[in-house]
């Protein structure tokens, strides 16, 4: 089958075996033939599972690809920094011109919110076997996890789930493409593993999970059957069995086996002796620290961080209310002093800001015990 053009519009032909590839789910836009929810819809949101859910941990790899004509695909993380999608989404360097990658584009979870990432170097594909490597600045995989390729052949039975970006444009044409969850089954294996779980046209590239044990098996990329419905009989994927060994052959050193192990960011410790504005710990431009605590009723910790103009000052402590009521406040250094800019305060679990500074000066943050209560807490601070 010849390879799927991006932003596919006017097809006169529906052919039995189609591509889930790029797709424009716009009100006025045509779509691509691919017909492969199976019978009933049966997918879910990310969201709807619980921050500890296997499969929620899992698809925080996943990321919504949106190409500069307006088509889309879903790609993973397969290492720190190397992001795999189908080469019908992807077929030459020309295609990650302008494209956008984003982390987060979960339902409830706004634009600006969506966290986007910068992948735009091409590392190269293979139409056989229709995948497509970009290298993505930095490490995301570190924030948002990378997934563990599994050389497996799964039984016919074996039980399987998909996590891609989509909605059923068919019924909703205008609806929000946010990340998915689709359980299935493996229904034959060939050369192609073929499965039940339902998607449709921009979850080309996504992965598929063995339930078991939420490795991938296989990279998702045809719909068969159905007619111009949205509908159809089954999925496919290439599996990891055919793809690991061409990667390890043609791109050495892509994954993570055979990359040296990054640096550690040393864990920064903060003195007890933080009280004041004089004695406050310096907070740099992105801080995770466990274990902190409000440990008496006269005790408070002061953290002192150097802003910009225009820049995001993001700070947050996590804790358990029913251990203690937390609360913190903001101050700006002006030339006459330090005044007093927000105070964060509520009765439930965790406190946090951002906070969009107008002028370059030193910003305190004070966190102190609610009428002298006294709590651990985990804080979170970075300046974008």
């Amino acid at each position: 089958m010849s390879k799927m053009m991006k932003g596919l519009v006017g097809l006169a032909v529906v052919t039995t075996l189609v591509s889930c590839g790029k797709t424009i789910p716009e009100g006025n836009a045509t779509f691509d033939g691919s017909n492969i929810i199976v019978g009933e819809i049966n997918w879910g949101e990310i969201t709807d599972l619980s921050s500890t859910n296997e499969k929620r941990i899992a698809g925080k790899a996943v990321a919504d690809i949106e190409f500069a004509n307006g088509g889309r695909c879903t790609g993973f993380l397969i290492s720190n920094n190397v992001l795999m999608t189908n080469e019908h989404c992807i077929g030459s360097a020309a295609d990650v011109v302008g494209m956008k990658v984003f982390m987060k584009h979960e339902k409830g979870v706004s634009r600006n919110n969506q966290e986007e990432i910068k992948c735009s170097t091409f590392i190269g594909n293979d139409p056989a076997l229709d995948f497509s490597l970009v290298r993505c600045e930095g490490t995301p995989g570190l924030k948002y996890g990378k997934v563990e390729l599994a050389e497996v052949v799964p039984a016919v039975g074996t039980e399987i789930y998909v996590v891609h970006q989509n909605c059923d444009y068919y019924t909703v044409r205008d609806c929000d493409w946010s990340k998915k969850v689709s359980p299935g089954k493996v229904v034959q294996v060939s050369d192609d593993i073929y499965y039940d779980a339902d998607t449709l046209g921009g979850s080309s590239g996504s992965p598929l999970f063995a339930a078991a044990t939420n490795k991938v098996i296989a990279i998702h990329h045809f719909g068969h059957g159905g007619g111009w419905t949205g509908r159809g009989d089954n999925n496919s994927g290439v599996p990891m069995t055919k793809i690991v060994p061409f990667i390890k052959s043609h791109f050495p050193g892509i994954l993570d086996a055979d990359e040296p192990t990054p640096t550690p960011v040393p864990t920064p410790v903060f003195s007890d002796d933080n009280q004041s504005y004089a004695t406050a710990s310096v907070l740099e431009d992105e801080v995770k620290v466990s274990g902190l605590s409000v440990g008496s009723e006269k005790d408070v910790d002061m953290y002192k961080v150097e802003m910009k103009a225009g820049e995001v000052l993001d700070f947050k402590i996590k804790f358990d209310h029913s251990e203690g009521d937390l609360d913190f406040k903001v101050y700006k250094q002006y030339a006459s002093g330090k005044k007093l800019v927000k105070t964060v305060e509520s009765a439930t679990d965790d406190e946090s800001v951002r906070l969009r500074v107008s002028s370059s000066t030193a910003y305190y943050v004070k966190v102190f015990g609610y009428k002298g209560a006294k709590a651990k807490y985990d804080l979170e601070f970075s300046k974008k």
